[in-house]
């Protein structure tokens, strides 16, 4: 049961996670006291299955006359109490009160008391009612950048016990039985009891044990990592904990470089709901700059690609030889292959309320029949921006063109001038065509974010900031 108990809070905490080269984060993340308070009362679900027919260690005595054996005690009942989490300077509190705890057993004694000694057995049904505890959490970062926790002090009391025997006379047992509920009482109070023991061990080996094993970053695009590693330790206020990540994206298996820093993020005061998180453009504009620096930004764009017939340089309809005839009269009987490659890395800026990317491209155009030789003719200097909507959607970061700009100028020409309806033919037909669904297919395979599968985002709101993208949600574990 050990990981369900603090599976919310470790899917939580790790969104919250090493030095990094930007002294800005590229991903923050805010838990708030709505958030915790939700991560425990999941816990104590399944704390409650949990506990219930645990063992109650055997119990003998003697009270007088009587020597008694309690034995066979399980816990047959759990009330899930009131729970809340505050949030100090210092780390999380976590309190309950008004836990019931049922416990039956077994119970034999024998009463000596003359010459003729009783030997009686019944069973029995104790309660243990009022019951609170309260235990402080420390959340930190290990040398790796993960999170850690740990219990700094846990504290339990119980108000009342009342014990039912059935069986044996209620003369003799009642001689023992004050002292049975008092043994069972401060067997499961104080800070070593059985309600602290259960959960120190829950937070300082289960739970570190999750904690240690948690990735801190996530592979993406199979050539991609995304390092989404604490930059810091947590930082606590009244009704909150953030932290900051690094939220940089490198190639896999090689930790490069990015020459940029991120942004600042903004400061924000929410805290309405469970789960904020602010990504910085730097965590996007870094994922361009690594795929820049090695060549993945450069397309060929081929009849494969435009279909219809439009790249070839002869036809009885609409081709690009008839709308530009001197590709026709240099290279009849050929198709039109354009090479595609970013001249700068792509771009992304977030303003309030939009988002846009933009980039600048060299178009080389070659003439080609077939085999395998390619005519150079011309290059065009493309700048391109465009304009995206942003959805959340399965715990990732979703894009879609809105709107696609593109503007070019005759950068170098084998076939002399062209007009600006010969240019407007190119942009429109052949490399809008091409571009548009490229960057739709790229949108739509979604940017992950640090999330297993077992939480899910619920009432979750997007909204664009200056150099960020904020998501606020609560959150569902099932």
């Amino acid at each position: 049961m050990q990981k369900p108990i603090f599976l919310v809070w470790f899917i939580l905490i790790e969104l919250l996670t090493n030095a990094t080269h930007s002294k800005n984060p590229g991903l923050k993340s805010r838990i708030t006291s709505k958030g915790f308070t939700y991560a425990v009362n999941v816990a104590l679900d399944v704390l409650s299955k949990g506990i219930t027919h645990k063992g109650i260690p055997d119990q003998h005595g003697v009270s007088g006359n009587v020597s008694y054996d309690i034995t066979r005690t399980t816990i047959t009942r759990f009330k899930k109490p009131a729970s809340t989490v505050t949030l100090q300077y210092v780390g999380p509190l976590w309190k309950t009160s008004n836990i019931d705890i049922g416990l039956h057993g077994d119970f034999q004694y024998k009463y000596k008391k003359g010459n003729m000694p009783i030997y009686e057995h019944g069973t029995f049904d104790m309660t243990g009612s009022g019951i609170t505890f309260a235990i402080n959490l420390m959340i930190g970062m290990d040398y790796a950048g993960r999170p850690t926790i740990s219990s700094r002090q846990c504290s339990c009391s119980v108000q009342s016990t009342n014990i039912k025997f059935q069986g044996g006379r209620a003369e003799i047992y009642n001689l023992f039985s004050r002292k049975v509920e008092k043994s069972f009482k401060s067997s499961i109070e104080g800070g070593n009891g059985l309600l602290c023991k259960q959960l120190t061990k829950l937070v300082n080996v289960d739970g570190a044990r999750l904690m240690a094993q948690f990735p801190v970053s996530v592979p993406f695009a199979s050539k991609f990592r995304i390092d989404y590693s604490f930059m810091s330790k947590p930082a606590f206020s009244y009704g909150f904990m953030e932290t900051c990540h690094k939220g940089e994206v490198n190639w896999y298996g090689n930790r490069g470089t990015i020459p940029f820093d991120a942004p600042p993020l903004p400061a924000g005061s929410s805290s309405s709901k469970m789960l904020y998180l602010w990504l910085s453009d730097f965590l996007f504009n870094s994922m361009s700059y690594t795929a820049f620096s090695h060549g993945l930004w450069t397309y060929n764009i081929t009849d494969k690609n435009i279909p219809g017939g439009i790249l070839n340089t002869t036809c009885k309809n609409v081709c690009i030889g008839k709308l530009i005839p001197q590709i026709g009269k240099m290279f009849p009987n050929s198709q039109v292959m354009l090479n595609l490659k970013s001249s700068a890395m792509p771009n992304m800026t977030s303003v309030y309320g939009k988002t846009r990317v933009d980039a600048d491209a060299d178009i080389k155009s070659y003439a080609t029949n077939g085999k395998e030789k390619f005519d150079y003719f011309l290059t065009l200097s493309a700048n391109i921006s465009t304009t995206i909507s942003i959805t959340v959607n399965n715990e990732k970061v979703f894009a879609r063109v809105l709107k696609l700009l593109i503007n070019v100028n005759v950068k170098d020409s084998k076939i002399g001038q062209l007009s600006g309806f010969m240019l407007d033919f190119i942009v429109k037909n052949i490399i809008t065509t091409f571009m548009e669904p490229k960057l739709n297919n790229l949108g739509r395979n979604g940017f992950p974010l640090p999330i297993i599968g077992s939480v899910h985002f619920a009432n979750t709101e997007l909204h664009v900031q200056q150099n960020s993208l904020l998501i606020a949600t609560d959150v569902k574990y099932y």
